[in-house]
């Protein structure tokens, strides 16, 4: 799936740095919760360290990733991905995608981070 990144999310008039994130008007509801992953701090190295780290898991293990400055927390495992809002009182998660999905993501999230850095 191809997602529609933003250097201004949240489309603020003369902002002075890069917030690299996804068009929140391009989000589906159902994908709500990645707006949580608009951060100004966003580096292809940080990126790559989650997709690192991920791929390294093996069965059960799970790696959990918070976005600095943000509610978002995910869990990564081996099969599928689990995006939560850290101060949602549900118990579910806001979105739930298969591994591949999320490193697909994380590779053009890279790409757009590295092509606007």
């Amino acid at each position: 799936m191809k997602y529609k990144f933003s250097l201004n999310p949240y489309d603020q008039k003369n902002i002075p740095i890069k917030y690299y994130g996804l068009n929140l008007d391009a989000l589906a509801s159902d994908e709500w919760a990645l707006n949580g992953m608009n951060w100004w701090g966003w580096t292809s190295a940080e990126i790559q360290k989650i997709i690192d780290k991920s791929k390294d898991l093996v069965k059960d293990e799970m790696y959990k990733y918070q976005v600095e400055g943000s509610d978002l927390v995910i869990y990564i495992y081996s099969d599928e991905v689990y995006f939560f809002d850290a101060y949602s009182e549900q118990e579910e998660a806001d979105l739930i995608w298969s591994f591949k999905q999320f490193i697909d993501f994380m590779e053009q999230f890279k790409a757009f981070v590295a092509e606007n850095s």
